[in-house]
């Protein structure tokens, strides 16, 4: 990509600059041999911000795995770099706008200060959009917010890199090379960008892929495809049967320093009772539940610690749901009874199988609350999908602190279930 001036453009272009302001007096004389060396970085450091680095990020985004932190990461590093280069590239052409007296009698500068201002409030929006999605593991107004709002300035700089080569009187080549470049990432961009808004969501046929329940249907249409999905969706919502409550499989109690015992086999059982239930059919409707304490820095909101264990095969999925808790009861003060007991609940054909931590404390907790409150329903605990720690007090190991809890609960007329 070339920003070279050639020296006759360049003395044509700063002689029609004096014409034009001669009398307003403002143009800085002595500093006009410095136009052409910040024009050029000017050029560049806008160019490579607008064209190259900030829709890579973005594309990036949508190319990689959007569920594996280090994706997050890899955006947010790729955009601050095209956020500093903006703004350097901001610096040189206020530089040369002042020399000029350019700053604000042109298209070009008007409109790059305003772009560079409202991307300047971006990774607050980002901020506050990843902050929402990682609490609700879902898109939100904010999320689409973000990213619309991206897009728009992102183009909006291509185009005014355009506006700026015009101003400048650049070479043909120049110009050409650039038009090339920023249509092609550009278009690029554009391509990415259609494309995740039509099949990356959830709420079609290739996002279920084949756990979509009429995916081996060829007779139906498009149409039809859309209204069977939204009917079975509508119907799975609103009147679910079988209901998967995963309770506090948070990084705290399976990642050093301080795992519970046997975490990587607790792991491994928690993943084959999720495999299992999303391959009902129809799949049952899990809940996340995750345990909230301030004073605890390892349940602490927004920490490390605190998030819920995610890999390939244990993750959250879009169309399920996260509550937060501050008790052992799931139920006390939550979200949760209204995501159970939805439009047309019938507590006597309500399944509700339990899994997390800890076994003695928020595991039995909630299965005795649920029994208590849905007296008609089948509640199950699943044998070897729960874990906690070892019981210093007593001297019983983990293992057998959770196998004391599962009789107890079987006494209660909780169904202890086997994972398979």
């Amino acid at each position: 990509m070339s920003y070279s001036i050639p020296t006759g453009v360049f003395f044509s272009f700063v002689f029609a600059s004096l014409l034009e302001n001669v009398s307003a007096g403002e143009i800085i004389f002595a500093d006009l041999p410095l136009v052409p060396n910040y024009a050029k970085a000017h050029g560049i450091l806008m160019g490579l911000a607008f064209v190259v680095v900030l829709p890579s990020g973005a594309i990036f985004m949508r190319l990689l795995k959007s569920k594996r932190k280090a994706t997050v990461w890899v955006h947010v590093g790729v955009q601050l770099v095209g956020w500093v280069l903006m703004i350097s590239g901001l610096a040189m052409g206020a530089k040369v706008g002042k020399i000029l007296d350019r700053l604000e009698n042109n298209a070009h500068t008007i409109l790059g200060t305003v772009v560079v201002a409202l991307m300047l409030l971006q990774p607050v929006f980002g901020y506050f959009h990843h902050r929402r999605f990682m609490a609700t593991q879902k898109r939100g107004k904010l999320t689409l917010f973000h990213i619309w709002y991206g897009r728009i300035l992102i183009l909006l700089g291509m185009l005014n890199g355009g506006f700026g080569l015009k101003l400048a009187a650049n070479s043909t080549g120049g110009e050409i090379a650039y038009g090339v470049v920023a249509g092609i990432i550009g278009a690029t961009y554009l391509a990415v960008m259609v494309h995740f808004e039509i099949t990356g969501g959830i709420n079609n046929r290739a996002a279920w892929g084949k756990d979509w329940p009429y995916y081996n249907d060829a007779t139906l249409r498009d149409g039809e495809v859309l209204a069977a999905e939204i009917q079975y969706r509508m119907s799975s919502e609103a009147s679910p049967t079988r209901i998967l409550l995963i309770i506090d499989v948070q990084r705290c109690l399976f990642d050093p320093p301080n795992p519970v015992p046997d975490s990587t086999r607790i792991l491994h059982n928690l993943e084959t009772v999720l495999a299992r239930e999303r391959a009902a059919s129809p799949p049952t409707k899990v809940i996340w539940i995750r345990h909230n304490e301030d004073d605890d820095p390892e349940f602490r909101p927004y920490t490390e610690p605190w998030e819920i264990v995610q890999n390939d095969a244990f993750h959250i999925q879009e169309n399920e749901v996260i509550v937060d808790k501050t008790t052992p009861d799931s139920f006390h003060e939550t979200s949760l009874a209204s995501h159970v007991e939805t439009a047309c609940f019938n507590p006597q054909t309500l399944q509700l199988v339990i899994i997390g931590m800890q076994s003695d404390f928020c595991v039995q907790t909630t299965a005795r609350r649920a029994i208590a409150r849905y007296p008609s329903a089948r509640v199950s605990v699943v044998h070897g999908a729960h874990g906690t720690y070892d019981d210093e007090s007593s001297g019983r190991s983990a293992e057998e602190v959770s196998e004391q809890i599962e009789r107890e609960l079987k006494n209660e007329g909780i169904i202890i279930e086997d994972i398979n």
